[in-house]
C-alpha cells in the first residue's frame, strides 16, 4: 500500500508510515501533480493542498484522506463520502499552539510590539511617549465561538483579571461556567468587548461572518484577532473600518486569500499585527499533527478503526 504525502512533514510521522506502507513524497501542491504524482496511492496526506471531488475522480485507488491538522476546508469532505472515501485529521495535535499564538497576538497588539521594536531599531527611541499601551487588567475579552482551542485560550485568559465574553450557540451554560466564561449573543460579545477574538471554523454560514455591520457595533477603541480561517472575515470590510478608525486595529494569523497579494492594503496599516498563518507551527504541533493524521491512514489501510474519523457515515457502510 502507499500512501501520498502532497507536502512535507515531521520525519518521526514519515518513519512511522514506512514501517507499513510505502510513502511517496510530492514535489508540487498542484492538483493536476498531484494527481499525476499519486496515480496508484491508496492514500493521500495534506496540509494546505486543495483535495477536490474531481481530483478524487481521477485517483481510482484512493481510500482515505488525512489533514494535517484540524480544519478541512481543504478538502471536499462531501465529495469524499459520495465516493466512501474516509477523512480524517488530528483535531488535538494543535490546540495549544494556536491557543498560545492567538494570546501573543492579543498581547502584541496590546503592546503594540511590533510597532515599537521597528521603531525601536529605527533609532525612534525617544518617540517612546507616543505609544500608550493597553493593560488587559480590568477588560472585556470576546471569543466568538468556544471550542477546544478558545476553551484552551480561556483559561490562559484566567489570570489576567479580565472578563470573558463568549457566543456559541452549541455550548451550554454549565461548559461556559466551568470556563470562567460569560455565555452571550455575538451582538453582545462585538458590542461590549475590548478584543474581539474568532475561532470558528470555515463553513456556508460562518464565511464573512464578520463584515460592515459587525465592525460597526464594535467599539472603535476594539481589536480584532483571527487564528481561525481568513474567509470568516470579509477582508475588504475590514480595511475601510481600519482605515476610517472604526475599530482600533487587527492582529491576524490568516487571510482571505493565501498567501495574500503582495499589494494587500493591510500590509500598508500601523494598526495591524500580522503573521502567516503559522499559529500552529510549534514544533510540538507539527510533529503531534503529522503522527496523529499519518496514523488515521495507518489505521484505516490495516482494517482498524481511526481514533479520529470526519466522515465517520464511511465506517458504516
Amino acid at each position: 500500500m502507499k500512501i501520498f504525502l502532497t507536502e512535507k512533514i515531521h520525519a518521526d510521522a514519515v518513519a512511522m508510515m514506512g514501517e507499513h506502507v510505502t510513502v511517496v513524497q510530492g514535489t508540487s501542491v498542484d492538483p493536476d501533480e498531484i494527481v499525476r504524482q499519486a496515480q496508484d496511492c491508496d492514500a493521500i496526506l495534506v496540509r494546505s493542498a486543495r483535495i477536490t471531488a474531481e481530483m478524487m475522480d481521477k485517483l481510482p485507488k484512493l481510500r482515505a484522506v488525512a489533514k494535517h491538522g484540524i480544519g478541512v476546508d481543504n478538502i471536499d469532505v462531501r465529495g469524499a463520502t459520495e465516493r466512501g472515501i474516509l477523512v480524517v485529521n488530528a483535531p488535538f495535535a494543535n490546540v495549544n499552539a494556536v491557543a498560545e499564538h492567538g494570546l501573543a497576538l492579543l498581547m502584541a497588539a496590546s503592546k503594540f510590539i511590533p510597532q515599537l521594536d521597528r521603531m525601536t531599531r529605527e533609532g525612534g527611541f525617544a518617540r517612546r511617549n507616543e505609544f500608550v499601551t493597553t493593560e488587559l487588567a480590568g477588560k472585556t475579552i470576546g471569543l466568538v465561538g468556544l471550542g477546544r482551542i478558545s476553551s484552551l485560550l480561556a483559561k490562559k485568559l484566567s489570570g489576567f483579571s479580565v472578563r470573558i465574553l463568549a457566543s456559541d450557540p452549541f455550548v451550554t451554560e454549565e461548559r461556559a461556567k466551568e470556563l470562567g466564561v460569560e455565555l452571550v449573543d455575538l451582538d453582545t460579545v462585538l458590542a461590549e468587548s475590548d478584543f474581539v477574538s474568532l475561532h470558528t471554523p470555515l463553513l456556508d454560514s460562518t464565511r464573512h461572518m464578520m463584515g460592515r455591520e459587525q465592525f460597526a457595533k464594535m467599539k472603535r477603541t476594539a481589536w480584532l484577532i483571527n487564528v481561525s480561517r481568513g474567509p470568516v472575515v470579509d477582508e475588504e470590510a475590514l480595511i475601510e473600518a481600519l482605515k476610517a478608525k472604526e475599530i482600533a486595529g487587527a492582529a491576524l494569523d490568516v487571510f482571505e486569500q493565501e498567501p495574500p497579494a503582495a499589494d494587500n492594503a493591510l500590509f500598508a496599516l500601523d494598526n495591524v499585527v500580522l503573521s502567516p498563518h503559522n499559529a500552529a507551527l510549534s514544533d510540538n504541533a507539527l510533529r503531534a499533527m503529522a503522527m496523529d493524521s499519518a496514523q488515521g491512514l495507518v489505521d484505516y489501510l490495516e482494517g482498524r478503526r481511526p481514533e479520529f474519523p470526519v466522515n465517520r457515515e464511511v465506517l458504516e457502510k
